[in-house]
Parts: C-alpha cells; sequence; structure tokens
C-alpha cells in the first residue's frame, strides 16, 4: 500500500500517443510523478522527463510505485504479470486484453501480489452515482451506439503493429468504440450475442467500419456503428427503457431516471485520465481493487471484442 500523504511514482511504458495523454493528465498534479518513460524508438522524445534505460530498469527500480502500460495491447499482459509480481501497481491502456482468461490471469495474479491492476476505460468516471444506482435489468432496454472518427487508410500502415491483428487486437472497434461498448457493458451487464453487418478492412483483421447488434444476458439489445472512414467525429450513446433512459453525445451525459430529468457538464478527457489515476491511487491506499478502473469489469467488452475478431 501507499500511504496517503505520499505522492505516486508512475512509471509510463510507451509513449506514442497514449503515452503523452497520461503524461499530460499527470502534468501539474501534486499527487502523481512521472518518475520515468520506457521507449524503445529513440526517434520519439520524452522530453523533461526521464527516460528509463529498459523495461527490466522499472521493474527493480523500489521508487516505481505504477506502472502505466501504453503499449500495443498484443503481448501486454505478460509485462503486467511482470510488473505485479515485482510489486507494482499496473495500469492497462484500453483495449485491456485478448481474452477473458487473459483478464482472469491478470486479476488473479494482482490479487496474490497485492496490487491493484485497472484500465484506463475514463469514460466510466463519467456515468454519475444516479445514473449506476438505477435498474437497467429491463428486458425492454435498447441502446443504440455511434463512433465516428476519421482515420486516413495511411494511419494504420505508419506503424507496424496497426495493421498488425495480434498486435493490435482490431480496429476501429477495438481503438474507437470500446470506450463506450464498456460504457454499455457497465449498464446492461454481460453479452449473450453477437450479430455483424458486412464490415469493411484496412488489412485482415483490422476492421474500419463494423456495425451489428449486442444481445445481452438479461435480454436488452445495443445496435451499433464504429467507423474510421466518415469525416464526422461522433460519440454517441442511447439507451432506453420504459422507466430509465440514457443519452451519452460527445461526453455529455443526461439521462431520465423514474421520470427525472438531469444533465452533468462535459468533463475533459485529461481530468478523466487523470481520475482514473486518482482511483487506482486510492485502491493502493486501501488495498482494494479500483473503485471505477477496475480491470475484472472489462471481461464484457473483452468478450464483445474476442467475438469481433472471431
Amino acid at each position: 500500500m501507499v500511504a496517503a500523504a505520499v505522492v505516486v511514482n508512475v512509471a509510463i511504458v510507451g509513449f506514442g500517443v497514449a503515452g503523452r495523454q497520461h503524461a499530460e493528465a499527470l502534468a501539474g498534479s501534486t499527487e502523481f510523478r512521472v518518475s520515468a518513460v520506457v521507449e524503445a524508438d529513440e526517434a520519439l522524445t520524452t522530453g523533461p522527463l526521464r527516460r528509463a534505460p529498459s523495461w527490466d530498469a522499472v521493474l527493480a527500480d523500489p521508487e516505481v510505485d505504477l506502472v502505466g502500460l501504453c503499449l500495443p495491447p498484443g503481448g501486454r499482459a505478460d509485462l503486467a504479470l511482470e510488473a505485479l509480481r515485482a510489486g507494482k501497481a499496473v495500469l492497462l491502456e484500453a483495449p485491456p486484453a485478448l481474452s477473458e482468461q487473459e483478464v482472469d490471469r491478470m486479476v488473479s495474479v494482482a490479487e496474490q501480489a497485492g496490487r491493484p491492476i485497472g484500465v484506463m476505460l475514463q469514460h466510466r468516471l463519467r456515468l454519475p452515482e444516479a445514473v449506476c444506482a438505477a435498474d437497467w435489468s429491463d428486458p425492454s432496454l435498447t441502446g443504440t451506439l455511434e463512433v465516428s472518427r476519421f482515420r486516413s487508410p495511411a494511419h494504420f500502415g505508419r506503424t507496424p503493429w496497426r495493421s498488425d491483428p495480434a498486435a493490435a487486437l482490431g480496429g476501429a472497434v477495438a481503438h474507437l468504440a470500446v470506450h463506450y461498448l464498456d460504457l454499455a457493458c457497465q449498464l446492461l451487464g454481460d453479452p449473450a450475442g453477437l450479430w455483424l453487418a458486412p464490415g469493411r478492412e484496412a488489412y485482415r483483421g483490422i476492421d474500419t467500419r463494423a456495425t451489428g447488434v449486442i444481445e445481452f444476458g438479461s435480454g436488452a439489445t445495443l445496435s451499433f456503428t464504429a467507423t474510421s472512414e466518415a469525416a464526422a467525429s461522433s460519440e454517441r450513446l442511447r439507451v432506453l427503457g420504459p422507466a430509465n433512459c440514457l443519452s451519452v453525445d460527445d461526453g455529455t451525459v443526461s439521462a431520465r431516471i423514474d421520470d427525472v430529468d438531469d444533465i452533468w457538464p462535459t468533463l475533459p478527457l485529461p481530468l478523466l485520465r487523470r481520475l482514473v489515476y486518482q482511483d487506482m491511487a486510492e485502491a493502493m491506499r486501501t488495498g482494494h481493487r479500483p473503485r471505477h478502473s477496475h480491470l475484472d469489469g472489462a471481461r464484457p467488452v473483452t468478450r464483445i471484442l474476442q467475438a469481433l475478431r472471431a
């Protein structure tokens, strides 16, 4: 555990887009300090942040409390296990795992090591307590999800891992829609079935458009489309039922809970990411699993991504 007054030392592993977003979220914080960055590409500068000589050096460094794994998702679980066994807390970028079995293995080792493991599915922090506490088990609930963010065809070939399904674990769904799919799963529960329309790919296994329907164990359904081919940027999730309704439009949350309407302000992404780190720090202090960012809550969205790849 980490004492309440102690600054949490973070090692960011991988300093591409995600790694730099983690550093931005922690910049200026009095609770956290980026004590090391691991980046194999010498062409990528880490700026004023100290560059660690190697991954092994981070594992051996007693000052590192928490490791943020911002590497491509394929194979990342093995590094998480190494870090947990070395006594570090671990925060995974999304998508978190190759399979539910991989999630189970990481959660099991985290429990054995007495260190928390979480996932940067920061949109979970958008859901107010009133929404989370509401009853979303009605089988008549139906949802729609639309995620669109343009990526040029060259984007997927710019770095080798983005065109490799074993490393990237997918395309538009795994890297753009994963956050909102996870958000839907936080409310609707475990997916029981998946139906897909014909999609489009930049490379085999790297989707640029996917459309389908997910059925949940409760009987609720969610239709979704994720695309990186459209010019417009849009992130919209709606869940509609006879008593409770939810809408998340580009980060703004509105809901009707038991006939009471409410709307909550849009929180910027750097703040949400810092809140995930604060959630991890609280788990390190208390010895409990992270309240919001816990990895075991990512089993449902991992099951969906696994089914999509299959």
